[in-house]
């Protein structure tokens, strides 16, 4: 089954269930903010990976060539509670950067979510290395238990090596054909190559290219904006941290990938404001 950024928090939140029972085991079960903190902190001193290490200094919003543990020991820790309320609730649906912090905090393997979905299935990291692993036995040199002259042993490498780029290069076109992905730029959708190796860096939600969905974007509003026609909603909301944000068509909320609503006459009068 393909994989989505739906998919990610369902993910995370089985690999967090298994986290319970293991190193970090009193930090989670028990989920305060200091104590998320503290889980930064003692990863921090763990080697990190390059990847891992951008994640936390986009989050925490610590330079380059800042400590990254003292900046994460200065981190107003308020800015955690989505991560510990998607710990403590079913059905919290937290934003992707603070996903990604959960990921690391878990060891969730493949993050961040560009990697993720790259995956057919969560399976997928598996069934590649036994592809390596075959490849690398299959063109692993043999005993010459037969005494194949010298230059019989020279013409079956050639070959070998002959037949393994063009099997590499007919694979990749083949199993591994160029995909789309879209990804949201603040108020609208663009394509982008999903096996580009900058997705790592990428913090926004990446997700596989939908033509539909494609044409999603956020909009503005106001007292004079058309909002219904001929009795049916032509403009859909969505919340994300308590703020209300507006969109042209049906679809989920790029933001946090919750389902967009129909806006209805009680949002108008509440949320919509008059126009400048």
């Amino acid at each position: 089954m393909k994989l989505s950024h739906i998919d990610y928090p369902k993910a995370i939140k089985n690999k967090l269930k298994e986290a319970c029972d293991g190193e970090f085991s009193s930090y989670l079960l028990d989920p305060k903010l200091t104590s998320l903190r503290t889980i930064c902190e003692i990863i921090v001193d763990r080697e990190l990976s390059k990847a891992d290490e951008n994640t936390f200094r986009l989050f925490f919003n610590i330079a380059k060539e800042d400590d990254l543990k003292k900046g994460i020991q200065k981190f107003d820790i308020d800015r955690l509670k989505p991560i510990q309320f998607f710990i403590k609730r079913e059905n919290y649906n937290a934003g992707v950067e603070y996903l990604e912090i959960l990921a690391i905090m878990v060891d969730f393997k493949p993050r961040p979510l560009s990697n993720f979905i790259k995956n057919d299935s969560l399976d997928s990291p598996k069934s590649e290395k036994t592809t390596d692993d075959r490849k690398s036995t299959f063109f692993e040199p043999k005993e010459d238990e037969k005494g194949f002259s010298r230059k019989k042993k020279i013409g079956f490498w050639i070959l070998g090596f002959t037949v393994m780029l063009l099997a590499g290069y007919g694979i990749k076109e083949l199993v591994v054909p160029e995909k789309q992905c879209m990804v949201w730029k603040g108020d609208h959708y663009e394509k982008i190559d999903c096996q580009d190796e900058k997705l790592g860096l990428i913090h926004e939600i990446v997700i596989p290219f939908d033509e539909n969905e494609f044409e999603l974007r956020k909009i503005k509003v106001c007292d004079t904006t058309t909002f219904l026609k001929n009795g049916k909603a032509i403009v859909w909301y969505g919340k994300k941290d308590g703020e209300v944000t507006f969109f042209n068509q049906d679809g989920r909320n790029p933001e946090n990938g919750d389902e967009l609503k129909e806006i209805t006459t009680y949002m108008i009068n509440k949320y919509v404001g008059e126009c400048d």
